[in-house]
């Protein structure tokens, strides 16, 4: 009699804790071999962009400090397209060849280290935070991994729009982003 009030207990109970957080890809599990310093090239923009994302890329990469800072030789640029809203591009520093990030929007509330787009130099991954593109119900953090030139979608953890939490991406690591 007693296991049955035991069992039933846990049982009661389990459901009451909820489900555990889903763990986050971490910038440790998607490591680059080597890292590169180098400046980086003028970005090559599609010539279908309008003029305002071209310009706002080329200043953003257009500097002399601008260097490899993602992935471990490649520059990600983040460009701002409002109050709470920003974008970004991969690029290649020696061809200026660019891979477009989406933008994200509409964060409430941060911490004080958010970054709408977190990255570093010794890793492929990116966390974008936010609504991709300013879709409605998109609110969360989205992981992406860098691989053979071109962005692979790894998994959306949703959440509201305030981002009070640090991204859970870093874990134990200590490196800071590369922005």
């Amino acid at each position: 009699m007693r296991y049955a009030v035991a069992i039933f207990t846990i049982a009661a109970i389990a459901p009451a804790q909820g489900k555990p957080k889903e763990r986050a890809p971490r910038f440790a599990d998607y490591p680059v071999a080597k890292l590169v310093h180098l400046r980086v090239a003028k970005p090559k923009v599609p010539k279908d962009w309008d003029d305002d994302p071209r310009l706002r890329l080329q200043d953003t990469v257009g500097h002399l400090s601008s260097r490899t800072n993602f992935a471990g030789r490649y520059h990600l640029a983040v460009v701002g397209c409002g109050s709470t809203c920003v974008w970004g591009a991969i690029v290649e520093p020696k061809s200026g060849r660019i891979v477009p990030l989406p933008s994200v929007s509409s964060w409430f509330e941060t911490h004080d280290r958010f970054e709408a787009i977190d990255f570093r130099h010794n890793s492929r991954l990116i966390v974008l935070s936010g609504a991709r593109e300013e879709k409605k119900g998109d609110m969360g953090r989205h992981y992406y991994v860098f691989e053979n030139g071109r962005l692979r979608f790894l998994k959306t953890i949703k959440q509201e729009a305030n981002f009070m939490e640090p991204n859970r991406s870093s874990g134990a690591d200590t490196d800071t982003p590369s922005i």
